[in-house]
């Protein structure tokens, strides 16, 4: 997935340590302090076969949490429903649509 270098989400995706990275920051430009990290590791077991891990870590400001328009401790479950659902590329696709969106 192409997401920094074409510069498709500029202002919702940080990508902290370069393409190389295992961690992307998802950001709303108009809720300062919100951000959702995506973090993934590659797992090769004995045989070579090599699995994709994949997890949400939320960091909300308190502003946010006393509006209880969502919980966000419920995104990493539903993250994970999302990529078993869809597939890695379209839920992260989905992800940033979703972070993105103005209020």
């Amino acid at each position: 997935m192409r997401l920094k270098r074409d510069g498709k989400y500029p202002d919702v995706v940080t990508l902290p340590e370069g393409l190389q990275g295992d961690y992307m920051i998802l950001r709303n430009p108009s809720v300062s302090g919100f951000e959702l990290m995506i973090v993934w590791k590659i797992h090769i077991d004995e045989e070579g076969r090599t699995t994709p891990l994949l997890d949400l870590l939320t960091k909300v400001p308190e502003q946010v949490l006393e509006q209880k328009m969502a919980t966000p401790d419920t995104a990493p479950a539903c993250f994970r429903s999302m990529l078993r659902l869809f597939g890695i590329e379209t839920a992260i696709e989905n992800l940033i649509k979703v972070v993105g969106l103005e209020k």
